[in-house]
């Protein structure tokens, strides 16, 4: 996972879970089943739980949804529905991750 520290607090604490908000660039290369997202190391937590945003090119939006079974990012294009497919390196934008320490 590509990803940068914003320049707001990086993680909080909501009682025992966690939350980062990170800036994310997609992949070169995205490939159906998502970005794989090392908690630990990425986002300096135990588990991820959920995440949201999206990211954009400047012209085109693509919507981020975490699936929590494959602890991967996943990328759908707006109205849809459809998996987006190929290279995402121009698209950023900030991405919640909620989940433990």
């Amino acid at each position: 996972m590509n990803i940068d520290i914003t320049s707001f607090p990086f993680r909080e604490r909501m009682n025992d879970r966690m939350v980062a908000q990170v800036r994310y660039t997609g992949p070169a290369l995205y490939v159906a089943g998502g970005d794989p997202v090392n908690a630990p190391t990425e986002l300096g937590m135990a588990e991820v739980y959920a995440a949201y945003g999206n990211i954009s090119n400047g012209t085109a939006v693509i919507l981020v949804q975490f699936r929590y079974t494959t602890q991967k990012l996943q990328m759908f294009v707006p109205n849809t529905g459809v998996e987006f497919a190929g290279d995402a390196s121009a698209y950023t934008g900030t991405i919640t991750f909620f989940g433990k320490g």
